[in-house]
């Protein structure tokens, strides 16, 4: 369902921002760790080496079409921010949940 930003607070990215930075860039769901702002594949690979999401970002696939390989699982390691009451207008803090894309 795509979203209405009609429906958003004039600062809902600034609301985001902090809801994603609270979670330390993480799923409050599956603690996935998931990419920040601005940061690079490589940078992102970097910090999640340690983790065992890294495996599943590893995940190559070749598109014959293209004559290349990429990651093909990458964009599920993209944090969202989910209004638990389904209320877009309803910001409070505790209504807030930091998902990656896969949980949300």
């Amino acid at each position: 369902m795509p979203m209405d930003r009609k429906r958003y607070p004039a600062n809902w990215n600034q609301i985001a921002t902090q809801i994603k930075k609270k979670a330390n860039w993480y799923c409050e769901n599956c603690n996935r760790p998931c990419r920040k702002p601005k940061e690079d594949r490589f940078q992102f690979e970097d910090r999640i080496k340690p983790t065992p999401w890294a495996d599943e970002l590893y995940q190559e696939k070749y598109d014959e079409e293209l004559g290349t390989v990429f990651l093909s699982k990458l964009t599920r390691f993209t944090l969202t921010v989910a209004h638990l009451n389904h209320t877009p207008e309803d910001c409070r803090p505790e209504n807030l949940k930091a998902l990656c894309s896969v949980c949300h």
